[in-house]
């Protein structure tokens, strides 16, 4: 005869509360290990995947202090300030965009094909490109609801890839290249092309370039973070609801 085994209340929390710290030591591990895999100095730094990846490793880890300290108490603690949560949707939705834009346009652009892309430098790549996104992303959705969003938090998204292009955008203009001629680390936004900020031409499409103005990129990138967000925002909104209400 099977035996039914129930959770109490503080059974599943302190469930949760360890699958959590779980999850964020597993992410940030991995984006460390794929980050160490390919890092080359200072250049290293100039790169919105690995930018991105620090961003979520200190808010995750800030997080995973909290959960630490909080399932020692028994789940007897208030959550983090609300602006712990504006900076982990902000890092979230950064990790997204580097899922995505490695994803979309430059894994397939890599001379050495898309599979290759992925798997270079012992994997790391698959790292800070895919797995710990998506532990990320997870983390984000199921262990935070008891946050209230609202869309406004989208503008605060925003920040990060914008203030990026300026970064790299300055540092273009005092003469630093990478790839030795690129003003640009991604060929989305090397201004530097043939296409620049404003043109269009197909023909010239490849790991320099997407053949598309940068300024047509930075837009369309820019509309599909924020729908990215607005779908964050719903799906958390809907599962704080439903936790809440079980409550």
């Amino acid at each position: 005869m099977r035996t039914e085994t129930y959770l109490t209340v503080q059974e599943y929390r302190s469930k949760k509360g360890a699958a959590s710290i779980v999850l964020k030591v597993i992410a940030v591990a991995l984006s460390v290990y794929g980050m160490c895999r390919s890092f080359q100095g200072l250049v290293s730094l100039t790169l919105f995947t690995n930018l991105s990846n620090i961003f979520m490793d200190l808010v995750l880890f800030g997080f995973m202090v909290y959960e630490i300290k909080k399932f020692k108490k028994g789940g007897k603690t208030s959550p983090p300030a609300n602006g712990w949560y504006v900076l982990k949707y902000m890092a979230t939705t950064s990790i997204t965009l580097t899922m995505f834009v490695y994803m979309a346009l430059l894994a397939p652009t890599n001379p050495e094909g898309f599979v290759h892309s992925y798997l270079q430098n012992g994997a790391g790549s698959l790292c800070v490109h895919l797995i710990s996104p998506l532990l990320a992303v997870i983390d984000f959705i199921v262990f935070d609801y008891y946050y209230e969003s609202s869309r406004a938090h989208i503008l605060f998204s925003m920040i990060p890839p914008l203030a990026y292009v300026g970064f790299v955008v300055a540092l273009a203009e005092q003469g630093i290249r990478w790839n030795e001629t690129m003003t640009a680390p991604y060929n989305f936004i090397n201004y530097g092309a043939p296409t620049g900020w404003f043109g269009f031409d197909l023909s010239q499409m490849g790991s320099t370039t997407l053949g598309i103005g940068v300024a047509y990129n930075i837009i369309a990138v820019a509309i599909v973070f924020m729908i990215i967000g607005m779908f964050y925002l719903a799906v958390k909104n809907l599962r704080r609801r439903k936790m809440l209400g079980e409550d």
